[in-house]
């Protein structure tokens, strides 16, 4: 019935198959009552994508998006009964849909988008209690695994798709962003109900994409450029993702 729905000919040519399943009223047949899902489909899906992507399609016009929706649904198989699950896939269908020759930020920026609308649905667990770790000596915090919130996530470009995603408000005409040169590693975090996306530096960047990735504290440490200050600097990101509730919990390896 999904594929039937999902492709108007396959459903045109099944007609007598499918009046064998779909009840219907008096005065009525299947095909009839299944088109009506086939558009009403469509366009539940492109609302959701909307909501979830807005800058990109702000960036590439509506006309366009609505065309990159009909092109996405086609190819792509959804996996999930909630439209607000559609557009996990999105990111990496752009990265070779006609779109990204001429926009090549575009399946970052939906990277972005799809953490911002992914954090705004997730749980929230109950944030790290330090004194649950108060016993700990020294070095039992260099095997420690850091567990995130839910609505944690960072997302690394070769452009700046931060402030690309801030202009889904601005008109299109005055948008003026130079591209070059212009690396961007974006926190996705959550403050009440707001999702919230800030820049980081790279130090602190890979350690957090290190500890995301559930690698120990030391080899995150290990990872960082030969500094001296490279301990003090850790501690200082981790006091300020404890002060922002991002770690739900601390555990030993």
């Amino acid at each position: 019935m999904a594929a039937s729905i999902l492709d108007s000919e396959r459903l045109s040519s099944e007609s007598e198959t499918l009046a064998a399943v779909v009840a219907v009223p008096k005065g009525c047949d299947a095909l009839t009552r299944l088109h009506v899902y086939t558009n009403g489909y469509a366009a539940r899906l492109e609302e959701a994508l909307r909501e979830t992507f807005p800058a990109a399609e702000h960036v590439v016009g509506a006309g366009a998006f609505a065309s990159l929706v009909h092109r996405f649904a086609a190819a792509v198989r959804l996996h999930s009964y909630n439209l607000s699950d559609a557009g996990e896939a999105m990111p990496e269908f752009l990265c070779t849909d006609p779109l990204t020759s001429t926009l090549p930020f575009l399946p970052d920026l939906a990277r972005l988008e799809w953490q911002v609308a992914r954090a705004f649905h997730a749980t929230d667990d109950a944030p790290f209690d330090p004194s649950s770790v108060a016993h700990w000596r020294l070095e039992d915090w260099e095997g420690a695994v850091l567990r995130f919130q839910p609505w944690v996530a960072l997302v690394e470009s070769d452009f700046p798709v931060r402030e690309i995603w801030e202009c889904s408000e601005t008109p299109v005409e005055q948008i003026d962003i130079d591209l070059r040169n212009r690396p961007d590693r974006v926190l996705v975090r959550r403050e009440g109900l707001a999702v919230v996306c800030e820049s980081l530096d790279d130090a602190e960047a890979r350690t957090l994409a290190l500890l995301l990735d559930g690698q120990p504290l030391e080899n995150a440490v290990a990872a960082l450029p030969g500094r001296g200050d490279d301990p003090a600097s850790v501690s200082s990101w981790f006091t300020r993702w404890v002060s922002l509730r991002m770690i739900a919990r601390c555990s030993w390896r």
